[in-house]
């Protein structure tokens, strides 16, 4: 009877996952890994994979947000396999295996779950090892409790598989293939279990994620090695993000700051505006062809004509008329005497 290999038992598990709801790939020493067609079926590498002799582990991150969901992870890894392939010409994704936040552990490079495939890594890969990378930047935060459990049984589970030891002190040698750290030829001695950053001039894994690779993961890796379950909690020198959030919230104190604002004094300037004096209109002189007209005054707005000035008016047209009227009569009475013939030469001859 023909008998499935592995790559085909999982292939055919994937093919169910749709029907079955997501039901993982079969456990590796006790873990969970969703395999590559959970994410990536119709995504094949652009180029040939090869073997790889795995002499150690490196641990990553993606530096890549925070805050995503497991429902998120297949989109992610499609992402990366897009920017890996056509941005960094890589071959399939990068890394063997990915971690997400939730504990999810994803097999990342076709193969990896079926054997040593080698990977790639920025600043080159010196090789001799399998890669496992966390999603997120924990320069920024550090990783989830979950996450690192899931890291350390991915770890153990690698480590148990292709022989590499992980008791405190162990290191292992060997001469680089090259990468921007170590230049192809040299001789490399390193932890069975490093960060990128031991490998190329890097950041990653972030400063979080590191301190626990150069602390208690190794002691935690060979502790499940022995029997012992990857821890349920933070490692004791690692901060989870909550944690770190409140630490930080309890413990930063912002001084007070005081600050002195002098008084204003604003001076209003004295106006200087001066009213000018109403515009006076000078009289006008109308004079009629023949005759003399007194002049007429034009007043200004608001002149005020007094009474006894207008009484005064009256009172000498009346006098200067009776003035008249008397002198006429005296000129009829001299007329019918003869007197006043002296006063005109001319009238007095033609008499």
């Amino acid at each position: 009877m023909h008998r499935l290999t592995r790559r085909q038992f999982i292939g055919a598990a994937a093919a169910g996952l749709a029907v079955a709801g997501g039901m993982p790939a079969p456990p590796a020493r006790g873990l969970s890994i969703n395999p590559r067609e959970s994410w990536g079926a119709d995504l094949q590498p652009v180029g040939p994979l090869s073997s790889e002799d795995v002499k150690f582990l490196i641990v990553h991150h993606s530096a890549s947000h925070n805050g995503h969901d497991p429902a998120d992870v297949p989109g992610i890894l499609r992402g990366w396999f897009e920017f890996h392939t056509t941005g960094r010409g890589w071959n399939d994704i990068a890394y063997n295996f990915v971690i997400d936040s939730a504990g999810g552990i994803w097999e990342g490079r076709q193969g990896s779950i079926d054997g040593p495939v080698a990977g790639d890594a920025t600043g080159g890969n010196q090789g001799f090892t399998q890669l496992v990378c966390l999603i997120g930047d924990t320069n920024a935060v550090a990783p989830t409790a979950a996450a690192q459990s899931a890291l350390v049984g991915v770890l153990a589970w690698l480590a148990d598989r292709y022989g590499v030891s992980t008791a405190p002190g162990v290191e292992v040698t060997f001469t680089s293939r090259g990468s921007n750290r170590w230049a192809a030829g040299t001789e490399v001695t390193t932890p069975t279990i490093a960060g990128h950053r031991d490998m190329s001039q890097t950041s990653c894994p972030g400063d979080h994620l590191y301190s626990y690779v150069t602390g208690s993961l190794r002691a935690d890796v060979e502790a499940t090695r022995a029997g012992g379950s990857p821890p349920a909690t933070a490692a004791p020198n690692t901060t989870t993000t909550t944690t770190s959030t409140t630490s930080t919230t309890t413990t930063t104190t912002t001084p007070a700051t005081t600050t002195t604002v002098p008084p204003t004094t604003t001076t209003i300037p004295a106006s200087t505006t001066t009213i000018p004096a109403p515009t006076t209109i000078p009289p006008t002189t109308t004079a009629a062809p023949g005759n003399t007209t007194l002049p007429v005054a034009v007043e200004s707005p608001g002149a005020i004509v007094s009474p006894g000035g207008v009484l005064a008016t009256a009172t000498g047209l009346i006098l200067g008329g009776a003035g008249l009227l008397v002198w006429r009569y005296r000129r009829m009475v001299e007329a019918r005497t003869g007197q006043g013939a002296e006063d005109s030469g001319t009238e007095k001859g033609r008499k």
